[in-house]
């Protein structure tokens, strides 16, 4: 029945973080891209404050550069860059380029950490890297996708971005716990995002947020950020982390047919690129090498 369980939080998992992309651009028809950064971080940081307190977490650790660095990455760049070239992208193609996470990951892990890779995973790593590019360069221009080179472009920094998150949480993850890590650098990301999101309603205006947009936003917040934390550790409390990690190879597939049930149009050349993405991701190992998201990943 435990084990049964894990899997079954494991697929909710699954679910949400697929979502994130759809809900995002939704919500993008209604605010900018940085203020609803802003927005998501705040109402998670509220959501995970208390719980982090609870483990150590001190409102001081937000002036310390190690945090600052974590929050930069982790948050400020990543989730700003990914928004950002949600704006000019689709949601498909968005999805099909985080793809590469796992392989980047242990490229970088490579040259940043000395870790040595097998000639298979090597292999496979430039396969994704193809698929990646493949995507980048080939998704057509069109409503969903006004200026797709530029999105997926932004979106491709935001990999890197979350590649150096991961591993400073390698080393950090081994002296705090997973919530406290994770509090802070939302804490510190979104110090370091406020004076952008207020620039950008200074610009703008204040949204004009309807029940949809005000959902999609409580959803990115809640929803898709505490919540998957707590599943994703639920159930590696019942699973091996190798075998869980195998299931986030289904976040990219359910992603884009979720896009497509929101109604996006996916080409033949973008279904090519997503095949030898996730073909090279499988190839070089990387899903089983993925940083688990409870414990460096706050969410899709």
């Amino acid at each position: 029945m435990k084990l049964n369980r894990g899997i079954l939080a494991l697929l909710v998992t699954v679910l949400i973080w697929s979502s994130t992309m759809v809900v995002t651009k939704s919500a993008l028809r209604e605010m900018g891209p940085l203020m609803l950064t802003v927005l998501r971080f705040v109402i998670a940081f509220a959501m995970l404050g208390p719980l982090a307190h609870r483990q150590g977490f001190r409102l001081r650790m937000l002036r310390q550069p190690i945090f600052l660095r974590f929050g930069l990455t982790g948050v400020a760049l990543y989730y700003t860059l990914q928004n950002v070239g949600l704006a000019y992208t689709s949601a498909t193609s968005g999805t099909l380029i985080l793809a590469i996470i796992p392989a980047a990951t242990a490229l970088f892990a490579m040259w940043l950490l000395g870790e040595r890779l097998q000639a298979r995973q090597i292999a496979g790593i430039a396969i994704a890297v193809a698929g990646t590019a493949f995507v980048a360069l080939m998704t057509g221009s069109n409503q969903d996708a006004p200026n797709p080179l530029l999105g997926n472009l932004l979106i491709a920094g935001s990999v890197v971005a979350w590649v150096i998150y991961t591993i400073q949480g390698k080393r950090l993850n081994a002296a705090y716990p997973a919530i406290v890590t994770t509090t802070a650098s939302i804490g510190t990301g979104l110090l370091m995002m406020l004076p952008f999101g207020i620039a950008e309603v200074w610009q703008s205006g204040l949204p004009h947020l309807s029940r949809d947009g005000g959902l999609a936003i409580f959803y990115l917040g809640v929803i898709a950020t505490a919540l998957p934390m707590f599943l994703w550790n639920y159930a590696l409390q019942h699973l091996d982390a190798s075998v869980a990690s195998l299931y986030l190879n289904l976040v990219p597939i359910v992603g884009v047919l979720l896009a497509v049930a929101y109604g996006e149009t996916v080409s033949v050349w973008q279904l090519l690129g997503g095949l030898l993405t996730l073909g090279g991701v499988v190839a070089s190992g990387g899903g089983g090498k993925k940083e688990t998201p409870g414990a460096a990943r706050q969410s899709g």
